[in-house]
């Protein structure tokens, strides 16, 4: 018989997932599947677990949780060349890699995704020494999803996201760093930068043009040191699609950039929602990298 692992984050997503454990479980048991259940709590040891057992008779890990609880899972996957499919069920805040891939929101018809075995290699980056599936970025607003209060994204969701953000910018400061990339170098003072693999963050999915999780290139988006007055006509035009030719925006693909922070501060970059490594950054793209239920 085939196995599948299921990892869930039972705090993520205002902890609705785990209402739902009976019906999905017996999805994959109607199609000759069992499952082990892995539940990623704060003293609980995820890589023993995906490395406990043989990938021979594995049918696929299927994580459930948010964008934080997939890049752990992604993370061992590559150290540990683990090849074998990877399923996402969005049962996270925001589940921005999932929505970039289509899974439905809806639990079961994600387990029927799964089920019908269309399986597909994706690229994934990689931000020195950790892997990311959907974003790595630094500056304002880009590790609010670590500084938010637990307890008010429980009761608010992606509002508290929001909330954290504005709370931010008042203190922000821009920074300095020095871009690197196969056929440019330049200096700039800048907000922000994100680095796509996949094109959503915080719920906004209209950051990048045209990208793909299977392009071989990463979409990077940098925002310009501006005023405010600037900043808040700009974040109206990310939510339409219309900042591309911004004069405060530096729109890129690329296989690869270097991001030195040469003057100012800033808190540690993020990789999908979780603290990444420091300052100075080789980002690449490691293309076809991962197997995954699409």
């Amino acid at each position: 018989m085939k196995k599948v692992k299921l990892i869930y984050n039972s705090s993520a997503g205002q902890s609705k997932f785990r209402y739902f454990l009976d019906t999905i479980i017996e999805k994959f048991t109607k199609n000759d599947i069992e499952v082990t259940m892995f539940r990623v709590g704060e003293n609980t040891d995820l890589e023993e677990y995906i490395l406990g057992s043989s990938t021979e008779e594995i049918y696929g890990i299927v994580v459930a949780g948010g964008d934080g609880t997939v890049n752990r899972v992604v993370n061992i996957m590559m150290k540990n060349n683990i090849k074998v499919p990877l399923g996402v069920i969005p049962a996270g805040t925001s589940n921005d890699f999932a929505k970039h891939i289509k899974m439905p929101n809806n639990f079961s018809e994600c387990i029927d995704k799964i089920l019908n075995g269309k399986i597909e290699q994706v690229d994934v980056g990689l931000a020195n020494d950790k892997y990311f599936i959907n974003v790595c970025s630094a500056g304002l607003f880009t590790n609010t999803s670590q500084k938010v209060d637990t307890n008010l994204k429980n009761a608010v969701g992606k509002l508290s996201y929001f909330i954290t953000g504005a709370q931010e910018m008042f203190c922000f400061k821009p920074f300095e760093v020095k871009i690197e990339t196969e056929t440019d170098i330049f200096i700039e003072n800048i907000n922000l930068f994100l680095v796509f693999n996949g094109s959503s963050v915080g719920g906004m999915d209209k950051f990048t043009k045209d990208s793909s999780i299977q392009d071989g290139l990463l979409d990077i988006v940098i925002i310009k040191e501006c005023s405010i007055p600037e900043a808040s006509a700009l974040v109206g035009k990310v939510l339409t699609g219309t900042h591309f030719d911004d004069k405060n925006v530096i729109y890129l693909k690329e296989k690869w950039i270097n991001i030195i922070k040469t003057k100012g501060k800033a808190d540690l970059p993020d990789v999908d929602g979780d603290e990444g490594p420091d300052f100075p950054l080789e980002i690449k793209c490691i293309e076809k990298g991962l197997d995954m239920f699409l």
